[in-house]
């Protein structure tokens, strides 16, 4: 029992923690995202999951979370290796009349083979390695009849090795929501953002450089469903159209539509968890053209395919196995830019 002279912010019986580490083997058929001559390699895997929770009995919410992956190749084509790592804080105020209060702070460093066309306007792959770091600041308002609203002001800043530039990103993004069931949801976001470049250019139509460092305005809106299929919920699925448009502040070389759909499910009961995913994404520049003479602008299509399947096996232990597709297409000349990839793993994880 919680005595009244003791601070609730040390009172155990609040806070919560749950790790998860695994650890197993793969194979990827096209390493480098390449049209042209795909490299292979077998790789290790290992992985850690923490998060660590505070329960608002007295109003204060705190969710830590650290969560990485690293593949180890075992063949060095041009790189031995590529991970991801992001730890985040998010600290959250309850207020009166449906109010809520929350601000995150977040950082991210990733070393990983990346479809980079959106970032240098031509159909390219890259190895992005770099880091960032953002705080984003928020307001939530919960209504009686399931309706809520949020409003966010997120700062961004990303650090990232050539081929890529380092830059800021920051503009408000709003969110409408309605627990339609307690099985279903809808939402709502617009966002918009600005985004100044340290060292690249801005460019005219043609692609020729001029006197001013590159700036991206970017609109974004994105409408999700979440909707559980069953009495226990077992089965749910999330749906995400999304609609992104960028304006640079020269020619309009950088400018680029972008509609993509994404579709995920998830099956879980005590002994298994499946998950599985589906993105289609489309890109049409309107300024950049593919030839010289023919009036045609770059477009660009992608899909990336995801199943992973968990079984538990004896208390925390569990087994994985795990498989992603990844398809890249575009008008560019000699279809430099299509690939496909594949990657293949499995192993154990361990929770405690």
């Amino acid at each position: 029992m919680i005595s009244g002279q003791e601070s609730l912010w040390t009172e155990s019986m609040l806070w919560d923690k749950q790790v998860t580490i695994s650890s197993g083997i793969g194979y990827r058929d096209n390493i480098f995202l390449s049209p042209f001559a795909p490299r292979a390699s077998a790789f290790f895997v290992n992985g850690l999951d923490l998060t660590v929770l505070r329960m608002p009995l007295d109003g204060w919410k705190i969710v830590g979370l650290i969560t990485g992956e690293e593949m180890q190749y075992w063949r060095n084509l041009g790189t031995n290796s590529e991970y991801s790592l992001l730890a985040s804080l998010r600290l959250e105020r309850e207020l009166p009349h449906g109010w809520q209060a929350a601000l995150e702070w977040q950082g991210i460093a990733e070393k990983q083979v990346l479809d980079a066309t959106t970032s240098r306007a031509a159909p390219v792959t890259a190895l992005v390695e770099g880091y960032g770091l953002s705080g984003d600041p928020s307001v939530r308002k919960d209504f009686q009849n399931g309706l809520w609203c949020q409003v966010e002001l997120p700062l961004r800043r990303w650090s990232l090795q050539s081929p890529l530039d380092d830059y800021w990103e920051f503009g408000p993004m709003a969110t409408m929501g309605d627990n339609v069931t307690k099985f279903s949801d809808l939402a709502f976001s617009y966002g918009a953002s600005y985004q100044p470049y340290d060292s690249w250019v801005a460019l005219d139509p043609y692609g020729r450089r001029l006197p001013r460092h590159l700036e991206v305005f970017q609109d974004r809106a994105e409408l999700a469903w979440h909707q559980y299929w069953d009495a226990h919920k077992h089965l749910r699925s999330a749906t995400r159209v999304v609609f992104a448009y960028d304006e640079d502040n020269g020619g309009g070389y950088f400018n680029y539509y972008q509609y993509q759909i994404v579709e995920d499910l998830l099956w879980q009961t005590k002994n298994w968890q499946i998950k599985g995913s589906a993105q289609q994404v489309y890109e049409l520049y309107p300024v950049e053209g593919v030839g010289i003479l023919n009036g045609q602008h770059l477009d660009r299509n992608f899909l990336n395919l995801s199943l992973d399947a968990e079984r538990r096996i004896f208390k925390g232990l569990k087994g994985f196995a795990a498989v992603a597709y990844q398809r890249g297409h575009s008008n560019y000349a000699a279809e430099a830019g299509d690939y496909t990839a594949r990657t293949f793993s499995c192993g154990l994880r361990w929770g405690f």
